[in-house]
């Protein structure tokens, strides 16, 4: 549909399969099993991490991603992962609209969200905005939480791209804000070296 294309980091983010029509694993289950064994393997306490990076790998691969493009797991090497980013991108004819007025409602949130709008070459318009939307844990909570979110807002002259990762954890989303800003940047740069799509 689109031009898009993101350059990640092997190192920092594992890319999560959204469908399995073209890949070596028959589902998510099966995906989680071979993450788990592959990110483990040689390691002494590999029986201990295993059944957890495996737990991990299913629940990010299992949740839902309607319209979703690509999911990554941040899972930096020699440490253990954070979360996830989904990524949207929709094709678009440019009008003039900016950045931070396509991105989406905010929701209810414990203080107003921070929008900020930047620069960066290959996007004719970029903004991120860090919020605190207040959201259930469950059905039974009888108070909302504070879901901690960074989004990312990129226009080209073909299309839009839209990154959002959340965290009840404070602590972990602040960990991976960099290098999710860095598949962001990547998603605007010149296609003039092997990319991993």
């Amino acid at each position: 549909m689109s031009a898009a294309e993101v350059i990640f980091d092997t190192d920092r983010w594992i890319r999560v399969p959204l469908d399995y029509a073209d890949t070596p694993w028959r589902d998510a289950e099966e995906w989680a099993d071979w993450l788990a064994e592959s990110a483990t393997s040689g390691r002494p306490d590999a029986d201990t991490v295993a059944p957890l990076v495996r737990s991990g790998a299913r629940a990010v691969a299992l949740f839902p991603a309607p319209h979703v493009w690509a999911r990554f797991w941040h899972y930096p090497i020699a440490s253990i992962p954070t979360g996830f980013v989904d990524i949207y991108v929709q094709s678009r004819e440019p009008d003039g609209t900016h950045a931070q007025d396509l991105l989406p409602d905010a929701g209810f949130t414990a203080l107003d969200p921070v929008v900020e709008v930047f620069t960066i070459d290959g996007f004719t318009s970029a903004a991120r905005r860090h919020s605190l939307p207040l959201v259930l844990r469950s059905e039974d909570d009888a108070e909302p939480a504070v879901l901690p979110r960074l989004e990312w807002l990129g226009v080209t002259p073909e299309w839009v791209c839209y990154l959002v990762t959340n965290d009840h954890d404070p602590a972990a989303i602040a960990d991976r804000e960099a290098d999710v800003e860095a598949l962001f940047r990547s998603m605007a740069e010149p296609r003039e070296r092997e990319t991993d799509r």
